[in-house]
């Protein structure tokens, strides 16, 4: 399953160096891949980005899991795309398809997780309209090592307004 192996490659590049090296390595693809099947099987709104007939990356949206959030908040859960396909396009055309369907779906604004110590991703989010939420951070912990996650939220209707004017 392609977005199983996508999943792990991504993780252990785009986490290098915050997430324990140990953690990294023993990230299973079957496992992954396993754990896809049951949520696919489960309904979860996943879509994929293609290059050809290859896939090169994925993401995950619907409502909210905060519960801060109001009901017409809408989340990207995650977003991976294969590492060698990374600053070509599919994670820009990934997110706004997610907020297409979220808007269509009746949300006013999307929210997602990302870990503060990854610039990277930080500022891939801030190019396409996400700021920092003012919501208190969390703290999650992968391989025994505490990381400390922040929000960014982004306005669906002040978006769309700005790109279609």
């Amino acid at each position: 399953m392609p977005i199983a192996t996508i999943h792990v490659d991504a993780w252990r590049v785009a986490y290098r160096g915050i997430v324990p090296d140990e953690y990294l390595h023993a990230l299973s693809i079957d496992q992954r891949h396993a754990g896809w099947r049951q949520i696919l099987a489960g309904g979860e709104s996943v879509w994929v980005g293609e290059d050809g007939n290859k896939i090169v990356g994925w993401i995950s949206a619907a409502q909210t899991r905060d519960v801060d959030a109001s009901q017409w908040t809408g989340e990207i859960w995650a977003v991976y795309i294969a590492p060698d396909h990374w600053r070509q396009g599919a994670g820009r055309a990934l997110c706004k398809a997610a907020e297409q369907e979220l808007r269509r779906q009746g949300f006013t604004d999307v929210t997602l997780w990302v870990l503060k110590d990854n610039e990277r991703a930080l500022r891939f989010y801030e190019s396409i309209g996400f700021v920092l939420d003012d919501c208190e951070d969390r703290i999650i912990e992968r391989g025994g090592k505490a990381l400390r996650e922040v929000r960014m939220r982004k306005n669906l209707v002040a978006a769309e307004r700005a790109t279609s004017s």
